[in-house]
């Protein structure tokens, strides 16, 4: 059966048994998805460890490095500022009815600060990367970078060291294999918890954004990847990649997670989508940390639902260039929030809009899991289309027949 199939099973069983979970039950579910994503998550750090060091050194000796990096975050600003543009556009010619304030004295988040995650990327001892909460990949990513950087200054001495890199990279992709096969079963857990959140709650007057954010998201995956795919050249059956990555779009919408997807995607980015390791080894851990397009849609439509529920005045001109612009910077600054990003994201432009509304995240906490879900499956995607873009612009993309999708 394929992975996509199992992981759909999984969490339709878990969509069904959530709206049965009462009240009482909710914080064991809430314990046990904890358990859960750390099982998830339990092979992932060292997989791209030592896979973005090895695929660093092969860019490197291909002389691809600068080109797939430069095409990397070229693709992961634009698709940030494409979705910002159509997130922003969507609610303001189709305004919801505001939401009513609500006065909590909960404080769900404290703000990033980039001074603390520069001081965490570059550590006094550069061994305490190693020893993080696991929430936080990009300190393991950038030495991971920088070790790949220099494994061919004198390939005799670095071959062992190479071939380690190499061989722990597949080690790590059978173990990360096993977890993303029997990973269906821990779906139905994780789903119904996220749906039981939502089941008790009052979701009458959130009923016009959510159909707004429903929308977004069905014309960004099923129009403006596919539409951009056609436009770039790639004239096959554009919705053959949204096949291939069904499976981690599904794990994203149903977890929220993005280093849970990432194990998925990482998977089927090389057995579905055909990208060499070289070129996913690179572009699916920064879109798991930096410039997340979906969540930075999700975020841009609340937030500017936030400012109406507050104001009875019309959004202005300035107002909308404000959280356009605050809402692409914040999807950069988003790398230690794996499991709740649209909602942090959220928080923080609250937190630096204005005084007076730095609570205002709140009165979308009702909807929470949902908006985050919505933002990783478009993350996931985003990651999968830029991916596929790059393999096939280096001419590294391997072609896998439709039946052979895993």
């Amino acid at each position: 059966m394929k992975i996509w199939i199992k992981l759909l099973i999984g969490s339709l069983i878990g969509l069904t048994l959530g709206f049965f979970i009462p009240v009482q039950a909710q914080g064991f579910f809430d314990s046990l998805t904890s358990v859960l994503v750390g099982i998830g998550r339990y092979a992932l750090f060292p997989f791209i460890f030592f896979s973005l060091g090895i695929g660093t050194s092969e860019l490197r000796q291909e002389k691809r490095l600068g080109r797939v990096y430069l095409s990397l975050f070229k693709y992961l600003a634009l698709a940030a500022a494409l979705l910002i543009v159509i997130g922003t556009l969507s609610v303001l010619v189709f305004p919801p009815e505001r939401i009513p304030i609500t006065v909590e004295a909960d404080k769900s988040f404290t703000a990033v600060s980039v001074l603390d995650g520069l001081r965490s990327i570059f550590p006094g001892n550069l061994g305490s990367v190693f020893y993080s909460s696991g929430d936080f990949l990009l300190p393991v990513m950038v030495l991971a970078f920088l070790l790949g950087l220099n494994m061919d200054f004198d390939r005799q001495l670095t071959r062992p060291v190479v071939q380690i890199f190499d061989s722990m990279s597949r080690i790590f992709y059978h173990l990360n294999s096993l977890v993303v096969e029997l990973f269906a079963i821990a779906m139905i857990a994780i789903a119904a918890t996220r749906v039981s959140h939502l089941a008790h709650a009052d979701m009458g007057m959130y009923k016009q954004i959510i159909i707004i954010v429903t929308v977004d998201v069905a014309v960004v995956a099923f129009g403006v990847f596919p539409g951009a795919l056609y436009l770039l050249g790639i004239r096959e059956n554009p919705y053959r990649w949204l096949y291939a990555s069904i499976g981690p779009a599904i794990a994203g919408l149903f977890t929220g997670d993005q280093y849970i997807s990432l194990g998925v995607l990482t998977k089927h980015g090389k057995e579905s989508l055909g990208v060499p390791r070289m070129v996913g080894s690179a572009v699916y851990p920064a879109f798991a940390v930096l410039g997340r397009a979906g969540t930075a849609m999700v975020s841009s439509v609340a937030f500017i639902l936030i400012l109406r529920s507050y104001s009875s005045l019309e959004i202005t001109f300035l107002q909308t260039l404000w959280v356009m612009f605050f809402s692409f910077v914040v999807s950069f600054v988003l790398g230690a929030v794996p499991g709740n990003g649209a909602f942090f994201s959220i928080f923080m432009l609250c937190s630096i809009y204005a005084k007076g509304l730095q609570e205002g995240y709140l009165i979308l906490k009702n909807i929470a899991p949902l908006l985050v879900s919505f933002g990783a499956f478009i993350d996931v995607l985003s990651s999968a289309f830029v991916s596929l873009l790059i393999a096939r612009e280096e001419n590294v993309w391997t072609e896998v027949e439709t039946e052979n999708f895993i």
